[in-house]
């Protein structure tokens, strides 16, 4: 496909992306916000040069960019630890408006809401379930549980689209296991957090074509962040995979477990 018709393609794809339900549901939570905030989160299409990716305070307070701006670990976790994780909630909303910016781009059909549609009914359901419950209006706090459950989805959908993301690139396997999400799998819930920011910002940093990336001291530190692929059952058997400090140890013999662990190290393991 010649590269006229391909931007022609996208320009028509663009001018149809307000049909789309997800991208109608970022304009509606979107415009209530005020101008100067609109403003200052606005997507930018960057012109920079890659070194600029790499000041920390930039990247703390950059809007959403295009190509997406690389946060690294080690930032998302400099930003979110001493704010209690607000700034988590900015890093989500600035993804989520990358990602819905490239799928658009593409052509694709989006499979996000945007950061304004993926904050907008969450922040909603969180304040209408207490008052509902207070006032006794319908639903009460089930409002709350309401956009508790909103959020995990779009979670779900941000891992999936990760892992879209590296299939175009030609992997075959893709690093991120999207069932580890659900609050009962704890640790693993976390582990699949922590990797899709470290493999969407190595993403970004391709797309920008930084081929060196800066070191990520967090990353670096826990194997099982920058691993391209492991199970769940390697994870627990793997102390290797734990951090830096026993990447010298050996896998743990399954046979000395107790056979209630052997039996539940099994499930899964036949079915591809």
């Amino acid at each position: 496909q010649s590269s006229s018709s391909h931007f022609l393609s996208n320009v028509l794809a663009r001018k149809g992306s307000d049909e789309y339900f997800t991208v109608q549901l970022n304009k509606f939570f979107k415009d209530p916000v005020p101008s100067p905030i609109l403003e200052a989160v606005a997507l930018k299409t960057e012109s920079r040069s890659p070194q600029t990716d790499f000041d920390i305070k930039e990247l703390l307070t950059a809007p959403p960019g295009k190509p997406g701006i690389p946060r690294p670990l080690w930032l998302v976790v400099l930003g979110s630890l001493p704010t209690g994780l607000l700034w988590y909630g900015y890093y989500k909303f600035a993804v989520e408006e990358e990602l819905l910016e490239l799928e658009l781009a593409a052509g694709k059909t989006p499979r996000g809401f945007g950061g304004f549609g993926t904050l907008g009914p969450f922040t909603y359901g969180m304040l209408l379930g207490p008052v509902a419950a207070i006032l006794h209006l319908p639903g009460g706090i089930q409002w709350t549980t309401l956009g508790i459950v909103f959020i995990y989805y779009t979670q779900f959908l941000l891992y999936d689209r990760v892992n879209e993301l590296y299939r175009e690139e030609g992997l075959q396997e893709p690093p991120l296991k999207i069932w580890w999400c659900l609050p009962i799998f704890f640790p693993f819930n976390l582990i699949v957090g922590l990797r899709q920011v470290h493999f969407l910002s190595q993403y970004w940093y391709r797309q920008r074509g930084v081929a060196d990336p800066p070191a990520d001291p967090v990353a670096d530190f826990f194997p099982f962040i920058t691993e391209p692929n492991f199970t769940w059952q390697e994870f627990l058997t793997a102390p290797s995979l734990w951090c830096v400090l026993l990447r010298n140890e050996k896998e743990i013999d399954r046979a000395s477990l107790p056979e209630p662990l052997q039996e539940l190290l099994k499930i899964g393991e036949n079915k591809k």
